[in-house]
């Protein structure tokens, strides 16, 4: 099964609106010319918007072309063409293609190529997914250390490199079990440079999206389908490769897709401003009348970081608990492995309300709560699907083309339908309402895993195959899409200005550290419920694989747990709809002076000292 896409992931930050900005107000078609109703009622349209609401009859083809023309002229007309192609580029190119044939790919290069085990494979597997988990230290260090006069641009281009280099190391170098946890740390480059062009192209268009609030989930909605494209086109390569030849070459392939993201770069299409440097802060010797730069240390720090030191303080330690996450699963025993993993999703639910004003830092909190609930048990659950006879009689034995490619294209294109259905019918739903949904539709299709673990579809004639595409492909995909996107308009709504990439960086960044504390979780469960997934038999020694606790473990990890986040909604999302404006409630902007100083800064007080 593939993993899902790193929230990014899993949520988009940028800049809010002043806490007494009203909801627009739009006209009522059916209404008189002076009738007006509320945003929540029916979305306004932008400048240059067109109403995508032609026709109510959603079975009527008709209606879907012109939803689609009306659709793409908002979207270049409040966007800009060459920003959309800048965007098709980083999320096609890069995080669709790019994130599948890692996610997706390392399961034949650990299990076929290098010999792993399957709690090695998902140890190796959280190795690799670090760096998303380090967005916070990417996105404050872009955000205070301009290159060039530029935030972005040429961290960009650094990335870029770095990823396409560690691809062709990946599909070059000859990899062995004892040099396994090398090609992790090439996996974990690799994943660097998606999570940088990922973070720092996010914290643009979330910035253009909340400049255009009217636009709802436009941007969001396309950002995502081309996404899903890239990964579709990934998947067609990844099976048929491993099945038939060395899955390196799979890493070979990758290259030009990563450094395709070059070409938009170079044109041009980032639409971001140099800065200009500032002039150093100087003071009068007295009695000389002369004018020295003055050595205080304060000035060394950037002026973000001086003016909001508990965002850049949780940013800090959030990318330090991901780090010594990876150094724990290397040098740590089991139990130390889980302490850990509970002890830092603990600490960072304190850091979140300790540093976050209210309505952030529950979103934040409840957004990390069910990554971490949903317990990813890779190891098991994948080598099952893929065991060959001789580990497992009678079992799946599906190919790397079956589940490596066929079923990850259906669940692409499962998971556009997902963006379609958000897009069409979800756009306007309350929060809460969305996420109760999304959790319970989720739950239910794990149903599908668990009556193949324990054979029950084989005993009723129906094929694993059917079962399998049924619920993980088809199932999970469309509903996961449709659970993360209103997770990305939350976000964008309660998000301040000026820290675009460091608020979306540390959010994001706490909900992929989430992915990887449940993998860290997961790996735990995996050893303890005893399934063990290594088959290499010899004269004196039987196979010895073992699945038969396999149900028991998923009915845990992904049926009960993640009902727990149903009852957290009450608490931690505001009760509003997708298309409201969120007011924060006792926060408010105010613009200081500084008695010694030229320049004005904006900070963000609240009754939680901030």
């Amino acid at each position: 099964m593939q993993s899902p896409p790193p929230g990014e992931p899993l949520s988009t930050c940028a800049n809010k609106p002043a806490p007494d900005h009203e909801a627009p107000k739009v006209l009522d078609k059916g209404a008189k010319p002076a009738q007006k109703v509320q945003a929540k009622d029916q979305p306004s349209k932008g400048k240059g918007a067109h109403d995508m609401r032609v026709n109510s009859n959603y079975a009527n083809p008709l209606y879907w072309a012109r939803y689609t023309k009306a659709y793409w002229r908002n979207l270049v007309t409040n966007f800009t063409l060459p920003f959309v192609i800048l965007l098709t580029s980083c999320y096609y190119g890069v995080k669709g293609t790019l994130y599948t044939f890692v996610m997706s790919g390392q399961l034949p290069y650990f299990q076929k190529y290098v010999g792993v085990s399957g709690v090695e494979y998902q140890k190796l597997k959280l190795l690799s997914q670090i760096p998303w988990a380090m967005k916070a230290w990417i996105g404050m260090i872009s955000d205070n250390f301009p290159i060039y006069g530029y935030h972005k641009r040429y961290y960009l281009y650094g990335a870029t490199f770095v990823g396409g280099v560690a691809f062709a190391m990946l599909g070059v170098l000859e990899i062995t079990q004892a040099t396994a946890y090398f090609a992790a740390l090439l996996f974990f480059f690799a994943s660097l440079d998606m999570a940088t062009a990922d973070l720092l192209c996010e914290g643009k268009y979330a910035e253009k999206m909340m400049e255009k609030p009217e636009t709802s989930s436009d941007l969001v909605s396309w950002v995502w389908g081309v996404y899903q494209l890239g990964s579709l086109t990934a998947s067609a390569f990844i099976g048929p490769i491993s099945d038939s030849h060395n899955p390196k070459i799979i890493f070979l392939i990758a290259v030009p897709f990563a450094l395709q993201f070059l070409i938009p770069l170079y044109l041009g299409y980032l639409p971001e401003e140099k800065v200009e440097k500032k002039a150093k802060e100087s003071r009068v010797v007295e009695g000389s009348g002369a004018a020295q730069a003055s050595p205080s240390r304060m000035s060394t720090i950037p002026p973000l970081m001086r003016e909001n030191p508990k965002i850049f303080i949780m940013a800090f330690l959030t990318a330090l608990i991901a780090i010594f996450l990876g150094v724990v699963h290397l040098v740590g025993t089991e139990t130390q492995q889980l302490v850990y993993a509970i002890s830092a999703s603990v600490a960072l639910c304190w850091l979140s309300h300790w540093a976050l004003p209210p309505v952030l830092s529950k979103s934040n909190i409840y957004m990390f709560l069910c990554n971490v609930l949903y317990i990813q048990v890779s190891g098991a659950q994948d080598y099952f699907y893929t065991a060959g006879p001789d580990c497992f009689p009678g079992g799946p034995n599906f190919s790397y083309s079956y589940y490596s490619t066929f079923t990850v294209v259906v669940g692409s294109v499962a998971a556009w339908i997902g963006v379609v259905i958000f897009q069409a019918w979800m756009r306007d739903w309350k929060f809460r309402k969305v996420f109760w949904t999304t959790t319970v539709i989720r739950v239910l299709g794990s149903i599908f895993d668990i009556a193949i673990a324990t054979r029950s579809n084989v005993r009723f004639g129906l094929s694993d195959k059917l079962v399998y595409m049924f619920g993980d492909a088809i199932i999970y995909n469309i509903v996961y899409q449709m659970d993360f996107m209103p997770a990305v308009v939350l976000t964008s709504k309660v998000c301040e200005k000026g820290l675009e990439s460091t608020i979306y960086s540390l959010l994001a960044g706490m909900q992929n550290l989430g992915q990887n504390l449940s993998l860290s979780l997961g790996t735990y469960l995996v050893t303890k419920f005893g399934v063990r997934t290594v088959c290499k038999p010899t004269l004196t020694e039987e196979c010895d694989c073992n699945f038969d606790t396999l149900p028991q473990l998923l009915f845990l990890c992904h049926m009960c747990l993640p009902l727990l986040s149903i009852p957290l909604t009450f608490w931690l999302i505001p009760d509003k709809r997708m298309n409201e404006t969120i007011k924060l409630e006792d926060e408010e902007y105010y613009e200081l002076v500084e008695t010694n100083r030229n320049d004005l800064s904006v900070e963000l007080r609240s009754n939680q000292g901030l």
